[in-house]
């Protein structure tokens, strides 16, 4: 009976960290996603390049997210 607890209880963490990383790496890309959107619409109402600052933002977002799976994969 113990045995089993144990290998559900690591079961249910493991599932658990699947989950955090999925949510993790969802909301910041939506987060992402609405800052370049908003910022290539307001761009485009003003008639203005895209902001350079946003750009190097979505760069090193996609950076640190990559980052985060290699991270959360080579864990496994």
């Amino acid at each position: 009976m113990t045995k089993y607890y144990v290998i559900e209880r690591k079961q249910m963490i493991k599932n658990l960290k699947d989950l955090i990383i999925c949510v993790l790496v969802a909301g910041v890309l939506v987060l992402l996603g609405i800052i370049i959107i908003g910022d290539y619409y307001v761009a485009l109402q003003e008639n203005r390049p895209v902001d350079e600052s946003v750009i190097t933002l979505m760069k090193m977002s996609l950076t640190g997210m990559i980052g985060i799976i290699a991270g959360y994969i080579g864990s496994r």
